[in-house]
This record gives structure tokens, C-alpha cells and sequence, in this order.
């Protein structure tokens, strides 16, 4: 029992022992006196502190803008690749200045499958097409699949997959392309693949139909928050120095009068008021938008041009994606249907609390400033989700749906100009091309979202190559970086967060699966008044005041009962640090109610909006068009016929 008694007290801290007998052995019973050491570092405690950070408000940003007269490098684009690119430029030493349009992530960056992955379909394609290109591309994304996870170890976690295998011949052909996937992954492989009985597959997944089933395949990939991701580059980059707007609008391409690129002229879309920023080199990383800084950059005057011209590196494919109730998944494995009646692979997966269930695959004539997803998509993805279930699939149950567009690109020096580059997409490399033209502006497109960092990566090693910086710049540093918030983060650190703040589980999880290290933040807000504790979708009810604690402690008691875990306390953290501006960046893309409830987002919107007015102080024709133009977005991500309903209805009452 001595023997016991210290391996217990040196792994767990002081127990007490007691010993009963049993036929066959001894029952061994613990009493703590003190707790597990819940950080995991070292012997003693470690409580969670605030970060210091560096923290320029937007005001400070704009003054930065306007006292710098040279940048070494100006990034048009705040989608992943972009803020990637800016966080790698800055932490090499470089003066950077990155200017979006709109907010970081609103467009393909917040619209992807939330997958850090190699993509299995592409080993296939790779094997049976002896495709390199291909095989290439899975082995660079299943490297910077592990780079995420080790990155950002708050927003992206480990997700097993599985695959129902109907035929059992089709058992060993799944598994050997599981364990080839494992194989190109190496060291970085994430958990061997396996195969479950059908047995044990209905004990996990009572929801799939087990009929005919065989055996289900499983292998590893990533899940992550995209445009939390997204944001989180963003903020990175300026704690390193990067000057990173959102709401600036690009408006022309200055030249000198050899015809090289010299800056542009931008407009703050806030004020309207144009600045001039001056840069030693252009980085183009507008995703699908990309052939329009191309256009603009083959005006001698740099404006973008009158006529839209067809797309000429950009090969737009649309994408649908559903949220569905946690009941269509299991909580912590996904689902992948190999083979749809087109012939493409689609997922099921658990994602913060939902199930996120797509995608189609779309060729496009022109890249749409806001695609919606259409009632045929829909369709597509639960017919193809019915094959699994053992219940019906309803229409009804869809909580959100959207539409992204993927930037596929081809070489722009090897298509004629005008060229019909419309048709099937999924032959195409889904990897990224990197291009200068004759004005010394460099485009970077295509990819995915799991390669953004070897993307940037390349995109600053060719502007280093081809400009002249006048200064000592460091080796890329993004392979060692943590991004914002993952600094001190644990993987327990949920339960942290509710050892020392004593907040409700379901709140403490989601800081700390958003928010990580920075989670001490928000709960400062969360602590300083009972209003700030409020979930956001009720904080908009009339009869609940800030001043009125009474009500707002009642309110806080059903706090358990309310879906979403956003507090108003999140929304002001989010103004302050986050840098948001409009109810649609908080709703949307800061946390992901509107991805995952677009009704509870509707709901929401007058809360929303009557503490942004207080803390932006808008006046009443802004906090108008800021009310429109949430309803109009979000509105387009609920089913088609309750959209309608609630935009007219929304609509109305506005005006």
C-alpha cells in the first residue's frame, strides 16, 4: 500500500488511503485534500493571468496610416491569405499596411467547410489520375494542417471522420486510402485511422442507418473556427506592428511614370475620406476578387475599369453549406459521404455545438458580391444526408445556409484574354499561384485554407526577392508563432477558466474554444455589471435594463436555457479589441450566430445595435442603415421562405 500511496501523492497531490476487501482484490478509496494541479505545469498551481498586449485602437491605426510615408508592403485583401501574409511580413521586420473593403473574413474565409485538412479526395484523384500535382498538394496541406493546429491550439482541434463502407469489399479499399493518408502525413500524423464494427458504430452513431452496413473507416483531420481564425491573423499581425483596416475600400492604383506601382488611393468607407498610401511593393490578395485589382492594375491610371470583364485567373466555383440541430451527428466524430450522385465528396460534421452539413460544387460565369445558397443546394445536401439517417430529414430543421465562393485560378499568362474559363471546376488543382505583372504587382490566389501560411510564406519570400527593402529582414517566423490567444492556452483550459472565474461550463467552453488565453479579457467585461452577462439574443428585451439588477438576475438564472452562450460582454470585448464595426462582423463573424442560428441572429439584432450605438456613438441615420443592412444579410442565410418573411416584416418596422 506504501508503494500506492506515493505514486498518488506525487501524480495527484496529498490523498488519504483506505482499503476494503473483495473476492479477488482490494478496493482502494482516494480522499483529495488537495485538487489536481489543473494548468499541468510543473508542481504547484499555476492560476491564469491577462495578457499584456499591445493594443492600438482603430483611431490609432488611421493616425499610423496617415504619419507613415512609405510603406515596405501594402496588402489589398483581409481574407486568410492577406492577414496571413501581413503576420508574416511583420514578424520578419517589415512595415506593413493591409487594407479590406469589408471586414476580415466577410467573404470565402468565413464560408469554408471549418476543415484543417489534406483532403482525401485529392490522395484518391492523386492515385488513380498519377497526378503529382495533386499528391503535392495533400502532402503541403497535411504539413500546415499540423501548423494550425499547433498555431492556434484554441480554435482548432482534432476531429475523427468516419466513413460507412455498405460493401465489404469496399472495407479494405477505405482503409488502406485511410492509413496512406496517415502515412503522407508522417511525424504530423494526428491519430491512426481505424475501423469500427457496425456494432460499435451504432453505439456512437445511433442516428446512421446500420441496416446494410459493414463497417465504418475512420481517419483524423482538423476542425476549426474559420473566421475567428481569420480575425485572430488580423489582430496578430498589428501586436506586431502591422497597420490592419478593415472598411477601406481600394479606389485606384498609383504609378510612377515608368508604370510601377507606387501605392493607392483608399477610402475610409466610414467617413468617405481618401488617403494616399505610398509602398514599396503590392501584394493583390483579394481571393475571388482577384482579376479585378488585375483590371485595374492595366489601366494606365490605375482605376478599375467601367466595363466588368469576364474572369480571366479566377475559375469561380460556388459552394453550399447547412447548419443543422446536434441530433444529426454524433458530438465528436463526422461523417463523409465518399461518392454523391455527381460524383463528389460531401461532409457531416459536429461544429460549435451544430452540425455543419456540405458542400456543392458550382462553375460560375462572375464572382457575385454576395452569393446566396439556393433552395436546389439545399435540397442536394439532405438528400444526400438522407442516405444515412434513420429519421427523416426536414427542411425545417435548417438553421442556417450559405454560399462561398472558392478562388480556383489558372495561370492568367496562358489563357487568351477573354477566354470562356466557365465550366467543371473539379478538376482543378485546388493549389495557389503566385504572379508578377509589369507594374511589379504581385497576386497570390487559389489555395485553401489550410495552406494560408505557405501561401503567405512564398508571397513575402517573392516580394523580398523582388524589391529592395533597405533594411535586415528576418527568416520566416510564422512556423514558430503562436497566434492571439493561444499563448499560455492548455487544453483543459475550460475547466480553468470555471475553477477560478465560477462561470457556467457551457460559457467557459466557448472562450475558451474562441478566445483562449484572451478569455480573462472578456470575462473583465463579463464581471463589471449583471447586464454584461446577458446572452446577446436576450439582451435586446425592453424590460431589462443595465441599471435594473434585479431584472438582469433573473434573467441570468435561465442563462443555461438559452442555445447560444454570446453575452453582451463578448460584444463589447469584440468593439474593443476586435475591432468590429457593424452588428453583421459581430453576429456573423466574431462569433458565429448567424452561421449557426440565422434566426436567433435576426432576434438579435436590436440588442446588438442599441449597445454598439452607445459605444461607437452612431447617430440615428447610421444606426438605421446598420439595422437594414444586418437584416439584409442575415436574412439571406435562413431558409428561403422564413427569409423573406422575416425581411419583410423587419423591413417594415425599420421604416
Amino acid at each position: 500500500m506504501s508503494t500506492i500511496s506515493k505514486l498518488l501523492n506525487s501524480t495527484l497531490g496529498k490523498v488519504t488511503l483506505a482499503s476494503g476487501t473483495l473476492v479477488g482484490g482490494t478496493i482502494i478509496y482516494l480522499d483529495f485534500i488537495k485538487a489536481p494541479n489543473p494548468s499541468r505545469i510543473g508542481d504547484s498551481y499555476k492560476p491564469l493571468t491577462k495578457p499584456i498586449i499591445s493594443h492600438p485602437t482603430r483611431s490609432q491605426l488611421i493616425d499610423n496610416l496617415k504619419n507613415t510615408k512609405n510603406f515596405d508592403v501594402l496588402i489589398i485583401g483581409g481574407g486568410a491569405v492577406g492577414t496571413g501574409t501581413a503576420v508574416d511580413a511583420a514578424t520578419r521586420g517589415l512595415n506593413v499596411c493591409l487594407v479590406e473593403k469589408s471586414d476580415f473574413a466577410s467573404g470565402t474565409s468565413s464560408k469554408s467547410t471549418k476543415m484543417a485538412h489534406g483532403g482525401v479526395r485529392y490522395l484518391e484523384k492523386a492515385i488513380f489520375q498519377l497526378s503529382k500535382a495533386q499528391l503535392d498538394l495533400v502532402i503541403e496541406a497535411l504539413n500546415e494542417r499540423g501548423n494550425m493546429l499547433r498555431t492556434a491550439p484554441h480554435l482548432c482541434s482534432v476531429l475523427p471522420i468516419m466513413i460507412p463502407v455498405y460493401k465489404w469489399w469496399q472495407v479494405p479499399y477505405f482503409f488502406v486510402g485511410c492509413k496512406m493518408y496517415d502515412w503522407f502525413a508522417g511525424y504530423q500524423n494526428l491519430r491512426s485511422s481505424t475501423i469500427f464494427s457496425r456494432e460499435y458504430t451504432n453505439s456512437i452513431a445511433p442516428m446512421i442507418d446500420d441496416s446494410n452496413l459493414k463497417a465504418t473507416c475512420v481517419y483524423h483531420d482538423g476542425s476549426f473556427n474559420d473566421s475567428r481564425y481569420n480575425a485572430t491573423l488580423a489582430i496578430t499581425a498589428i501586436e506586431n506592428g502591422a497597420t490592419v483596416l478593415n472598411y477601406f475600400n481600394v479606389e485606384q492604383l498609383l504609378k510612377d511614370p515608368q508604370g510601377k506601382l507606387t501605392g493607392v488611393k483608399a477610402k475610409n468607407l466610414e467617413t468617405n475620406e481618401l488617403f494616399t498610401i505610398n509602398a514599396t511593393s503590392v501584394i493583390n490578395a483579394t481571393g475571388p476578387f482577384a482579376d479585378k485589382i488585375l483590371e485595374m492594375d492595366e489601366d494606365p491610371q490605375g482605376f478599375l475599369p467601367k466595363v466588368e470583364s469576364p474572369p480571366r485567373m479566377v475559375v469561380p466555383s460556388s459552394g453550399v453549406h447547412i447548419v443543422l440541430p446536434e441530433f444529426y451527428c454524433p458530438k465528436d466524430i463526422g461523417l463523409l459521404d465518399p461518392a454523391t450522385s455527381d460524383g463528389r465528396v460531401m461532409f457531416f460534421l459536429p461544429w460549435q455545438g451544430k452540425v455543419l452539413a456540405g458542400t456543392t460544387d458550382h462553375a460560375l460565369k462572375s464572382v457575385p458580391e454576395s452569393p446566396i445558397a439556393t433552395e436546389e443546394d439545399i435540397e442536394d445536401i439532405l438528400k444526400e444526408l438522407q442516405k444515412y439517417l434513420t429519421f427523416k430529414v426536414s427542411k425545417d430543421d435548417v438553421l442556417s445556409a450559405w454560399c462561398g465562393i472558392r478562388p480556383l485560378v489558372r495561370d492568367p499568362t496562358n489563357i487568351p484574354k477573354g477566354a470562356d474559363l466557365t465550366g467543371a471546376t473539379e478538376g482543378i488543382v485546388r493549389s495557389h499561384l503566385i504572379t508578377k505583372t509589369n507594374s511589379d504587382l504581385i497576386t497570390i490566389s487559389g489555395g485553401k485554407w489550410t495552406t494560408y501560411r505557405e501561401m503567405a510564406q512564398e508571397t513575402v519570400d517573392t516580394i523580398i526577392k523582388n524589391f529592395n527593402f533597405s533594411k535586415d529582414i528576418k527568416p520566416c517566423q510564422t512556423n514558430e508563432i503562436l497566434l492571439a490567444g493561444g499563448e499560455d492556452y492548455s487544453s483543459n483550459y475550460t475547466e480553468r477558466l470555471i475553477h477560478e472565474y465560477k462561470i457556467p461550463l457551457k460559457l467557459a467552453h466557448h472562450l475558451a474554444t474562441n478566445y483562449g488565453s484572451r478569455s480573462p479579457l472578456v470575462l473583465d467585461y463579463y464581471f463589471e455589471n449583471d447586464y454584461n452577462k446577458l446572452p446577446i439574443t436576450i439582451s435586446h428585451n425592453k424590460s431589462i435594463k443595465p441599471s435594473t439588477t434585479a431584472n438582469t438576475a433573473n434573467a441570468i438564472d435561465f442563462y443555461q436555457s438559452v442555445d447560444e452562450p454570446f453575452t453582451v460582454a463578448e460584444l463589447k470585448y469584440s468593439i474593443n479589441y476586435e475591432y468590429i464595426r457593424t452588428p453583421v462582423d459581430f453576429l456573423a463573424r466574431r462569433t458565429r450566430l448567424a452561421f449557426l442560428n440565422a434566426k436567433e441572429a435576426l432576434n438579435s439584432i436590436d440588442g446588438v445595435i442599441d449597445i454598439m450605438k452607445t459605444e461607437l456613438k452612431w447617430n440615428d441615420a447610421t444606426t438605421k442603415r446598420m439595422k437594414l443592412d444586418a437584416v439584409d444579410y442575415i436574412s439571406k442565410m435562413t431558409p428561403v421562405q422564413a427569409a423573406k418573411a422575416d425581411l419583410a416584416a423587419t423591413t417594415a418596422s425599420v421604416a
